[in-house]
């Protein structure tokens, strides 16, 4: 079986996170409660929740929170409390270098730099004026895909993620498999980590595309506090031999990550 080999350089980051402040859902699937008194409330996409709160997750269910540099990222069952997350988080592994290396299997020249430098600059950064029209027929597989590379390459993460989508759903086998991997990368590397756990954990976990998805799912796991999840997904992995190279090390790598969280 043909395999599909990464290697990753892990980085750190410190964000500091000071004082209570609200976080604006951006993204919330399933169930998501947070606690008010004695009862809990249905929590909805763009309610501003300030970071002292406790939230519910139920099985399946998955929420990110922003408020700016700021993110929480849940994607297993559990109960948590924001403020202690956001404190966790000052000393969190960042997912740049890691995503640019995982990235490679989408486009050779696929990396998140973008994304910082619009943080940093904001309005100075012009969006194109570029028109373009899309699928006006027939889909043809190919040149969707490269017109997501091209996005991914030009750090419109969210254009390539939905090319790639279109991609996936009129492909099937390792095309579909591939699509699906640059669109979870893309979203990923976009800040929806939430969206892009949810399009792995659907992926196949065999065939030519296992392995980049198990690494990748595991990394954003471990990013969303679904430690359990990172830890199954890789041990399988380890065990069934799924991965080659500089892969096992890097497995073995986020293996320890996910167990001393």
């Amino acid at each position: 079986m043909k395999r599909l080999l990464i290697g990753v350089v892990a980085g750190f980051v410190a964000v500091a996170w000071t004082s209570a402040a609200p976080l604006t859902v951006s993204w919330a699937d399933g169930k998501v409660d947070m606690n008010q008194g004695s009862a809990w409330v249905a929590v909805n996409l763009g309610d501003e929740i300030d970071s002292s709160a406790t939230l519910r997750l139920g099985e399946g269910a998955s929420v990110e929170l922003k408020s700016g540099r700021h993110k929480v990222s849940l994607t297993a069952a559990g109960t948590y409390l924001l403020d202690s997350l956001l404190r966790k988080g000052e000393a969190a592994q960042t997912r740049s270098i890691a995503l640019d290396k995982l990235g490679k299997l989408v486009d050779p020249q696929a990396s998140t730099g973008t994304t910082a430098v619009a943080a940093v600059r904001g309005a100075a950064i012009e969006p194109s004026t570029e028109t373009v029209t899309w699928d006006s027929g027939p889909v043809d597989v190919p040149a969707v895909m490269d017109q997501g590379r091209k996005l991914v390459r030009d750090g419109d993460f969210d254009g390539a993620a939905a090319r790639f989508d279109v991609a996936a759903k009129a492909s099937a086998g390792d095309d579909k498999d591939s699509a699906t991997y640059s669109e979870a990368w893309a979203l990923a590397a976009g800040d929806n980590n939430a969206k892009a756990v949810k399009l792995l954990r659907d992926m196949p976990d065999s065939g030519t595309w296992a392995g980049p998805r198990a690494l990748l799912l595991a990394r954003l796991d471990i990013d969303s506090n679904a430690c359990d999840e990172a830890k199954a997904v890789l041990d399988a992995g380890i065990s069934s031999k799924l991965f080659v190279g500089d892969d096992v090390s890097l497995a073995d790598s986020l293996l320890a990550e996910a167990t001393v969280q």
